[in-house]
């Protein structure tokens, strides 16, 4: 049997993390979320672990998605990670911070977020099996 894959999700909202477990649900992917209290800090538990996908809150405490993207793209084991930001923002907001910054997509924290992970997850894994 073949170990669960890990997806990692941080945010700074502790109250959205708890609920997150019960949410997402798959069977190819253990859930692990990390309550960030400064973006920085976070990036020594994602070398660590290596997940297979992270979903990151755009804005985290003292340092946005934009700035902590290319410390995780620099780390060659991270390069090719898929790592999705989400917000609750408009997209406009967020635009002007992500001009050159390579991320794999944007989910916003609304009504459609639970189906929209799952479907991503769902995704990543037939291009895996695609591939193999």
């Amino acid at each position: 049997m073949e170990k669960r894959k890990i997806v990692f999700f941080l945010d700074d909202d502790g109250e959205f993390l708890e609920l997150l477990p019960h949410m997402i649900h798959h069977p190819d992917y253990e859930v692990r979320t990390y309550h960030v209290t400064n973006g920085y800090h976070i990036v020594d538990e994602i070398v660590r672990v290596k997940p297979n996908v992270i979903f990151m809150d755009f804005f985290l405490p003292r340092v946005n998605g934009a700035q902590v993207l290319p410390i995780l793209r620099f780390i060659r084991e991270l390069s090719g990670t898929p790592i999705y930001l989400m917000t609750g923002y408009p997209m406009e907001h967020l635009a002007p911070f992500l001009r050159e910054v390579s991320y794999s997509g944007i989910i916003l924290k609304q009504a459609s977020f639970k189906e929209e992970v799952l479907k991503i997850l769902d995704g990543l894994e037939h291009a895996h099996s695609c591939r193999v």
